[in-house]
């Protein structure tokens, strides 16, 4: 197993297709339990709109959801963007263009987590089910993950 850079934090990017749920619910419970993670989303094609039923999947369970937007991963590469460690594809779909990510940006690791894309479910309901019934699945994962990759400080 790699290690992180000795600092207090490691950055991670956690992307799927659009951007809209499963990955800024990575991000938002990163943020808001894992704290030796520092996390960011994106969606490997044009970023849609924030899905409500993600974000109240997140109110649901007393996660902040504040400032939560869909972003695409070109943004990652701009001068200024934030150094990415670790990179998570989260569904299936999108782990080429993730690991193509990885090697320009000389991230340490790519993860493939293989969620289902809850996003592409077009009822409502049963989307926001889906995203509550993952939710316990994706907080072990971020937990392991940062497990993995602490380090003394």
């Amino acid at each position: 197993m790699a290690h992180a850079p000795a600092r207090s934090s490691v950055s991670v990017l956690f992307a799927c297709r659009d951007n809209g749920g499963l990955s800024l619910l990575a991000e938002a419970l990163a943020n808001g339990r894992a704290p030796r993670l520092r996390a960011f989303s994106a969606g490997v094609s044009a970023a849609g709109a924030v899905d409500l039923a993600a974000v109240e999947c997140l109110h649901a369970a007393r996660v902040p959801a504040d400032g939560l937007s869909a972003k695409p991963l070109e943004l990652f590469t701009f001068s200024g963007a934030p150094k990415i460690d670790v990179v998570v594809s989260l569904v299936e779909s999108v782990e080429k263009d993730a690991q193509r990510f990885a090697e320009r940006s000389r991230c340490a690791v790519h993860h493939r987590w293989g969620f289902e894309d809850v996003a592409a479910i077009m009822d409502t309901h049963v989307r926001r089910l889906a995203y509550r019934r993952l939710l316990p699945d994706l907080t072990a994962a971020i937990g392991a993950l940062g497990r993995d990759w602490a380090f003394a400080a």
